[in-house]
């Protein structure tokens, strides 16, 4: 008789202790079902404004960040969480997982491509502009460099200037645009040279220099937008579901106009509308 009071009572204890776990794994789980989804760390680099960079109270802002919270708008099953961090953090970051993704002003390059995963679909465009003596007749288009065969200052093999030019040659080989290399880029030496002379025309992405200083660029003007470069977050190469969400929800937020909007309240203008078709 006691012995089937202790198998009663160890019975009723182990249904309790499963009852308990099973209430537990269920709390749990409805916890992370009813939250806010999974967190998507989105690391952000600042110092590009107005694209990224850190408000007044040290917060992400900017068009890249805003162009991913309409993104997170559109999925419930995520929650980002922007962190800001300097370049190099983020891009080890996205790439080891620390952070899920990266917004910068990302250019789509091989080299890239090897190490991160990046949507079909990019976020927003830069535009590429140039710098000239100021008083010299306005420059609107890369014609009018190559009709006034205008010299221009050497740019590096591999950043999106020398593929903007290339892009043009190859598309106008009648009126092709020729630019020397160096292997790096000094802004200053640059525009001093168009300044006295020995340049004419000193190319660079146009939110770039918007932020150097009214008095650095003394005697200098800055053409028309020439050209635009398609930007792109990074993404961590394991999280191929997640690139694939966003690279939808791009999609649907520029055919709906929500990123023209956005270029418009960020840059005064839509950069969607500057594009090259």
């Amino acid at each position: 008789m006691k012995i089937k009071n202790v198998i009663k009572k160890v019975s009723a204890l182990g249904f309790a202790v499963i009852l308990l776990l099973g209430v537990t794994a269920c709390g749990s789980d409805k916890k992370t079902d009813d939250g806010d989804g999974r967190s998507i760390t989105v690391a952000v680099a600042p110092g590009f404004f107005p694209i990224t960079y850190a408000d007044d109270n040290g917060n992400a802002a900017g068009y890249d960040v805003e162009v991913f919270k309409a993104i997170d708008e559109m999925l419930p099953e995520y929650k980002f969480i922007f962190e800001v961090v300097d370049k190099e953090t983020m891009n080890v970051g996205v790439q080891t997982g620390t952070y899920q993704v990266g917004i910068n002003s990302m250019f789509k390059t091989e080299e890239r491509l090897e190490t991160y995963i990046m949507p079909e679909n990019n976020m927003g465009y830069t535009a590429v502009g140039c710098l000239y003596r100021e008083g010299e007749e306005h420059i609107k288009s890369f014609e009018d460099i190559y009709n006034r065969q205008l010299r221009i200052h050497p740019n590096t093999p591999s950043g999106s200037i020398q593929n903007v030019i290339d892009a043009w040659t190859a598309d106008h080989p009648d009126t092709p645009l020729e630019m020397g290399i160096v292997a790096t880029l000094d802004n200053n030496e640059g525009m001093d040279s168009v300044r006295a002379g020995e340049y004419d025309v000193f190319f660079q992405l146009i939110p770039v220099i918007n932020l150097w200083s009214e008095e650095s660029k003394t005697g200098l003007a800055l053409s028309d937008p020439l050209a635009v470069v398609p930007t792109f977050p990074i993404i961590n190469k394991e999280e191929t579901e997640l690139n694939d969400k966003i690279n939808a929800a791009l999609a649907e937020l520029q055919a709906n106009g929500t990123l023209s909007r956005l270029s418009v309240d960020a840059f005064g203008y839509d950069v969607f509308e500057l594009k090259n078709d």
